[in-house]
């Protein structure tokens, strides 16, 4: 019998979702969040503006009301998603607060233009039905806030600014999915990855067609401007491959957990990792499922920012 794996709820969707909630007056149901440190920050947040939060298992609940001054900095631990969304939505509102984070959010850079994350696009956007600011809308991630607007009454280039209460169902995560479909790829295992949207407008979609393009074991060239979560992963990959392949438009990896193209370079020299970020720490796991040397890490806890289960997951392939 063919084994199979589902995937939690997207990141992406599951924080856009929290603050789509939080501006639509009323009851909102959250069906299938992804529960992981970095959505526990925007929720955290979001409880110290005001916001009623409950956490069931496989759901949560939403109470919008009007934000309130915040008592108590506003924590965002590491999520630069949360740190960009409610800088957005507090100037918006111009409520008056102090928003902190641990250091390694803090040494990423507060301020960065919005060329380099949609993230700080998307927050505007959320905040957009407060704010007179014009937002240019053109990058995959920050479509996926507007479709997420849109399940929450609101379409910004159409004129309606008014959030409503919503069940929302969140879709499988893809950007977790990636290093699965990755492990398939590299072992020759056939594990059934569900919960996802094969039309799904998350940007890591494109790992389908990456891995379609490395079927025939040679290099690749590849752009991943539009989704470069996916580099350490991809790089991993592009490692196996016959032959020198090219990924561009990774310049913004910098501005991420990490340095992670420099990260990378040193993860495929040594079979110690000691990075404490993430991806880099999964994407190296699933090199080490066919690394002749046993990969050692220094950090595995840190896929709690945003795949808590992938231990658990990767057992599968082993």
């Amino acid at each position: 019998m063919k084994i199979a794996y589902r995937v939690s709820g997207s990141k992406s969707i599951t924080h856009r979702a929290l603050f789509c909630a939080a501006l639509a007056r009323g009851k909102n149901i959250l069906i299938n969040p992804l529960v992981c440190d970095d959505t526990f920050a925007s929720v955290n947040v979001l409880r110290r503006l005001g916001m009623r939060i409950s956490m069931e298992t496989s759901q949560w609940i939403v109470e919008g009301s009007p934000l309130q001054n915040p008592k108590e900095p506003l924590d965002c631990n590491e999520s630069g998603t949360t740190f960009r969304f409610i800088t957005a939505l507090t100037d918006a509102f111009k409520i008056p607060c102090e928003i902190t984070g641990k250091p390694s959010l803090i040494q990423r850079g507060a301020t960065p233009p919005s060329n380099i994350s949609s993230q700080y696009i998307s927050g505007m956007l959320l905040a957009k039905p407060q704010s007179k600011k014009e937002v240019e809308v053109s990058k995959p991630y920050v479509e996926l806030t507007l479709a997420v607007q849109k399940a929450f009454g609101v379409d910004v280039e159409a004129g309606h600014l008014t959030y409503q209460p919503t069940i929302f169902t969140i879709e499988g995560d893809w950007s977790s999915a990636a290093f699965l479909l990755a492990a398939n790829f590299l072992t020759g295992k056939e594990i059934k990855i569900e919960g996802l949207n094969p039309n799904s407008l998350q940007p890591d979609r494109e790992i389908v067609s990456i891995l379609n393009a490395m079927k025939s074991r040679q290099a690749i060239e590849w752009d991943l401007t539009n989704c470069p979560d996916l580099y350490p992963i991809v790089a991993v990959l592009c490692s196996t491959l016959k032959g020198k392949s090219v990924l561009k438009g990774i310049e913004r990896l910098k501005y991420k957990e990490s340095d992670r193209s420099k990260e990378m370079e040193r993860v495929l020299k040594t079979n110690v990792v000691d990075s404490k970020d993430h991806r880099i720490i999964m994407a190296a796991a699933v090199l080490g499922l066919v690394a002749e040397e046993k990969m050692i890490f220094k950090n595995p806890e840190c896929v709690k920012k945003s795949f808590p289960d992938f231990w658990n997951a990767l057992k599968l392939y082993q």
